[in-house]
């Protein structure tokens, strides 16, 4: 399923996936593209930070490195499972704040 948006003012519509989003989920680790992609650019930014300190970590040479480059992956996996459930709506969110519409008149909640 999915929800169509009209912009208002320049007649554009978008099309928004409903439900889990499976690029979110597995692409939210490459730099938050997918996130970025649906005008999500705050939680984009997240990842990217999240994932160049992961990176970093991972050059770090110590038995504490190693225990926090472990708790960030356990942190990272669960950042996906996470986007793969909100991000649509959150894109959803995003579009009507923008003042994007519900281009059918009967739809009025997402889900």
């Amino acid at each position: 399923m999915s929800v169509t948006l009209r912009n208002p003012r320049t007649g554009d519509i978008k099309i928004v996936p409903e439900g889990w989003a499976w690029g979110c989920f597995i692409g939210s680790g490459i730099l938050g593209l997918p996130l970025y992609r649906r005008g999500l650019s705050v939680w984009g930014s997240v990842m990217v930070v999240f994932n160049v300190c992961a990176t970093i970590i991972v050059l770090v040479p110590t038995a504490r490195a190693a225990t926090l480059d472990e708790w960030l992956t356990v942190i990272g996996v669960g950042l996906s499972v996470f986007f793969g459930l909100c991000a649509n709506r959150m894109a959803l969110d995003h579009y009507l704040a923008l003042g994007w519409e519900y281009a059918d008149a009967g739809r009025r909640r997402f889900g």
